[in-house]
């Protein structure tokens, strides 16, 4: 896994969270109570496991000593911002140098400082 792999995580598990919830109202619908329950307990689960990652990683990243890295990550990967928001959120003008060129020096500091949390991690 790599850092970007790593951070995506956080988006990953938000997208299974969606989804069990659509799941969840569809088996309301068709008033299977017992399929909904199971459903409840998979997304809390989920949402548990969700909050842990989302701290781990938003505390790994807030290490970052550039503000303006740290800053990226956290919008991108923990916030959910597109890189339009990211853009504004980091005073810039430009989404493509934020996106492919602020986005991979902010991704290389934080594999450069994380690169063993996350090594030998499967998402």
């Amino acid at each position: 896994m790599n850092a970007e792999e790593y951070l995506e995580q956080v988006k990953n598990i938000d997208l299974r969270i969606r989804s069990l919830e659509g799941e969840l109202n569809d088996s309301q619908a068709e008033e299977d109570t017992e399929y909904a329950e199971e459903l409840r307990d998979r997304i809390a689960a989920s949402i548990r496991t969700y909050k842990e990652l989302k701290l781990r990683i938003r505390d790994e990243i807030q290490q970052i000593k550039d503000n303006r890295l740290s800053t990226l990550l956290t919008e991108f990967y923990i916030r959910g911002k597109s890189w339009e928001d990211v853009t504004a959120a980091l005073g810039m003008r430009s989404v493509k140098n934020v996106r492919e060129g602020l986005h991979k020096k902010a991704l290389e500091a934080f594999e450069k400082k994380f690169q063993n949390n996350f090594q030998n991690t499967t998402s």
